[in-house]
């Protein structure tokens, strides 16, 4: 019997806790009547700068790899040699790069966009 309450406890809570996340988000008018979109560039800013900063973390921690492997090849065991399991780090890294350079844009391009909404 506790058991089960517990799980019937549970399930409102989760359902609560659940309607709460899907109740905000969607730009409520002002008085003025335009959407208040500018919370919204800046939370898409926010989480652009967040992947950013992902990648970038990602992108050193593969630099690092490769970096290590040059040093020490003989550490590397595995299928491939260690030239080519440098430069496969190294193309990882370079991928991670990339995707840091295309968040950055995104988040400069929302961070714009908030501008021109708060004016």
């Amino acid at each position: 019997m506790p058991r089960i309450l517990l799980v019937l406890a549970f399930l409102v809570f989760g359902s609560f806790a659940a309607s709460q996340s899907f109740a905000g988000g969607h730009g409520d008018p002002d008085i003025t009547g335009k959407s208040k979109g500018a919370g919204d560039h800046h939370s898409m800013m926010m989480y652009y700068e967040e992947q950013e900063q992902a990648a970038r973390s990602k992108m050193r921690d593969w630099e690092f790899a490769a970096d290590y492997y040059e040093k020490f090849p003989g550490a590397f065991t595995g299928k491939m040699t260690a030239a080519e399991h440098v430069a496969h780090c190294r193309a990882i890294a370079e991928e991670f790069k990339k995707d840091a350079e295309r968040y950055a844009g995104l988040a400069e391009k929302h961070r714009s966009l908030m501008r021109k909404d708060v004016m």
